[in-house]
């Protein structure tokens, strides 16, 4: 029920019971103003800072318009600034702004109400924080950059080529949140967005735009609030069950040398559902190591009659999947046909093709508000990966539409730059519906925003660094999933071992056996050889390798009834898979997370450790290894590699199917 209680100069506006807008002569609950800002853009990390604001208003005066109120709608109007109509929904309250001043405003802030000390999640995938409270978080897709905390691989990384990212950056921010205690809320903006939860007892949700609306909501728990806010944002199709049974082994180097992967791993007893060969389209070599070629058409000499390859793999119940992006390079034969036709994001007032550079070579980046380039680019699609049989691939990128490049039809790139990775989502998703493949074709992207969740089958991380930093590294991970999951997001995962190494950050054994322990209680398993796969650990660099890998695959492989559990509650119910692990309701236990409702992950997340400290909730917990029962509190627990502390709640109906796998994979 929607209830306003007013007096002279304030109002509290509640939604059973709970308190949704509070407005005050000396804390008004609304602002909107002018602007205009700069942007920078190294590398693909953006910097966006206010140069001036000609206008802000925060209203005092406010009225009630009874004429217009009835029941489940209420409409409130500040002067003749803003009006805001509110609408009781199933899931919460609809607040829809209404500019009334001649003057046209382009920042609008809204403070929401917060209970103190309750842990705050989501705004998209984070790397670096899990409980906002007390962050200022700009939301804007941009690469994370290299490092991104303060640490002395950022300090490198900025003097070697200024890639140096920072805590905030990230390819898939999402104007939303939720709350330990079930509060949620999402502006419905592409612009620019600044989540400030540096109050104590609210925040203050800051656009570069009028929002069309905004949504808030109070829910029982986590898990029911981050169901609602999915159901209001589309939940990811449901996932084929190849994608959970086994490994996603990443590839490259040509046929030959796949082939003889892949019979090493097959050989070594490691369930391969599918191979990930990204160089299917041919390679460079660069100063950042073995990159590909951009030119989506797979390359013969590396890949000779690749559609037979491919029928050959599926003959043998492995799937094949390959990479694309919204990039073409410009030696790329398709890039001609796209500049001829004039199909790529503009330079201002010009018709050559804004060129930029992802890393080391030029690139110009298609533009899918055409919707001629979007028929072309979904041909390509369809013709020369679809029709030869891949079963999925990489989607990469999509964090580069310029601010101060052209598009299409007097769009301002500024409010479309948010939305360029949901347009390349929405692409790959028609291709694969128009060449009739349903939901067989797993596709997997970073970058995102508020609506690519309806149309990516499946996220990843994008890019850490090899080592166990906690901006950069595994450590950073754990972060991601937890709030990916809180942000609606059903199915992702993260490259195995890491991407990024350069100078002397090489990827250890240790690294990469501690990565590929964790993968294992995750939805998706996925290796990556690394951006420079010569200095790196691989997982077939010796038996015992091997003998990790077929494991923890084995024990990833044996858990498919219980991640088709976990998908159903998420596909039903909109129940996250990955959720925090709280301490007391108040704090969360850092480096650790739930995958469903019965397993409590606690991953090793630092060079050499042999044991973890564990916080475990109210009730009892069985060691998933070692059969030890536990109560509730803290534990420093055992952690070799290849037994990962991890809990089974003991009302779990999985308990005996847990064990099981436990005592046949015992070491």
């Amino acid at each position: 029920m929607i209830d306003i209680q007013t007096n002279q100069d304030s109002f509290i506006l509640s939604h059973n019971e709970v308190p949704a807008l509070l407005h005050s002569k000396k804390s008004p609950c609304i602002g909107i103003g002018q602007g205009s800002c700069t942007i920078t853009m190294p590398h693909g990390m953006y910097h966006i800072k206010d140069e001036s604001l000609s206008m802000w208003k925060e209203p005092s005066r406010f009225s009630v318009d009874e004429s217009k109120t009835k029941e489940g709608t209420i409409h409130i109007t500040f002067g003749d600034l803003v009006k805001l109509t509110i609408h009781e929904e199933p899931f919460g309250l609809r607040i829809i702004p209404t500019v009334l001043t001649s003057e046209v405003p382009n920042r609008f802030h809204i403070r929401l109400p917060l209970l103190p000390e309750d842990p705050i999640f989501g705004c998209g995938e984070q790397f670096s924080h899990l409980d906002l409270r007390g962050k200022i978080l700009p939301l804007w897709v941009s690469e994370p950059g290299i490092g991104r905390g303060p640490n002395y691989v950022k300090v490198f990384a900025n003097l070697h080529s200024g890639r140096g990212g920072s805590q905030e950056h990230t390819y898939f921010p999402q104007p939303s949140f939720v709350t330990a205690a079930g509060r949620w809320a999402l502006i419905q903006t592409t612009a620019f967005c600044r989540f400030d939860f540096s109050q104590k007892d609210s925040c203050t949700l800051l656009c570069h735009d009028i929002p069309s609306s905004i949504y808030v909501g109070q829910a029982g728990s986590i898990p029911t609030a981050v169901g609602a806010l999915s159901s209001l944002l589309g939940r990811q199709e449901i996932l084929p069950d190849w994608a959970f049974d086994g490994i996603i082994l990443g590839l490259q180097g040509g046929r030959s040398v796949v082939e003889a992967k892949l019979k090493r791993a097959l050989d070594a007893g490691i369930p391969v559902t599918a191979i990930w060969c990204q160089d299917w389209q041919g390679v460079r070599i660069t100063p950042y190591g073995k990159q590909l070629f951009w030119n989506w058409q797979y390359d013969q000499q590396l890949y000779p009659d690749l559609p037979r390859f491919i029928e050959e793999l599926h003959e043998r119940g492995v799937k094949f999947l390959g990479y694309n992006n919204p990039f073409l390079s410009t030696d790329a034969p398709l890039f001609a046909e796209g500049e001829r036709k004039g199909y790529f994001i503009r330079q201002k007032h010009s018709s050559l093709p804004y060129i930029t550079s992802t890393t080391t070579f030029p690139v110009a980046l298609v533009n899918l508000c055409n919707p001629a380039a979007c028929l072309w680019y979904k041909q390509i699609i369809k013709e020369n990966m679809l029709a030869i049989g891949l079963d999925g691939w990489m989607a990469d990128f999509g964090e580069y539409l310029p601010p101060d490049g052209e598009i299409f039809d007097n769009m301002d790139p500024y409010l479309e730059h948010n939305r360029y990775p949901v347009r390349w989502a929405q692409l790959n998703a028609q291709a694969v519906q128009e060449a009739g493949k349903g939901n067989e074709i797993v596709y997997f992207c970073r970058s995102g925003f508020t609506g690519s969740s309806n149309n990516v089958p499946l996220f990843w991380a994008g890019d850490q660094a090899v080592n166990f930093l906690a901006d950069s590294g595994l450590p950073s991970v754990v972060r991601a999933a937890i709030s990916s999951a809180l942000s609606g997001i059903g199915y992702w995962h993260f490259d195995i071992g890491g991407f990024f190494s350069f100078a002397w950050i090489k990827r250890s054994r240790e690294l990469l056996m501690r990565s590929c322990e964790t993968a294992a209680f995750t939805a998706v398993m996925r290796t990556h050889e690394g951006i420079n796969p010569r200095v790196n650990a691989q997982f077939d660099d010796d038996q015992e390798m091997l003998s990790h890998f077929a494991r923890m695959t084995r024990i990833h492989q044996a858990l498919l009834f219980y991640h088709q559990h976990v998908s159903e509650q998420y596909q039903k119910e909109g129940i996250p898979p990955i959720m925090p692990v709280l301490v007391q309701k108040h704090r969360v236990a850092q480096g650790q997370y739930f995958y469903g409702q019965d397993l409590l992950v606690a991953p090793v997340l630092k060079k050499g450790a042999r044991k973890r400290r564990v916080w475990l909730p109210e009730g009892k917990w069985i060691h998933f290894f070692t059969g030890q029962v536990y109560n509730e509190g803290r534990y420093a627990i055992r952690a070799d590699i290849g037994s990962i502390p991890v809990f089974i709640r003991s009302t779990s109906p999985f308990l005996n199917l847990f064990r099981e796998i436990a005592q046949k994979e015992s070491m």
